[in-house]
């Protein structure tokens, strides 16, 4: 199953930090969250997220950039033991 924002909004939406917010709010956050990732990482900078992983700018041979996602050992264990 693929989660899409609108499913994600929907699952933050009960989280007890959201309790008071709207799903506009949520959307509003969720996509203010990614636009601050894509933008450090678009600069260069690594965006590092405890327990989950790291975003990077990653240098292909030819010169282009590509963005890389490097999950840490919690984030794995986790997605392991779930299977």
């Amino acid at each position: 199953m693929t989660i899409n924002k609108p499913a994600l909004v929907e699952e933050l939406a009960l989280y007890d930090v959201f309790e008071n917010a709207s799903k506009k709010d949520i959307t509003l956050f969720l996509e203010s969250f990614f636009d601050l990732i894509a933008a450090k990482v678009t600069q260069g900078d690594d965006v590092s997220i405890p327990g989950f992983g790291k975003f990077s700018k990653f240098q292909k041979q030819d010169g282009t950039f590509k963005p890389k996602f490097t999950a840490f050992k919690e984030f794995k264990d986790s997605v392991k033991s779930a299977a």
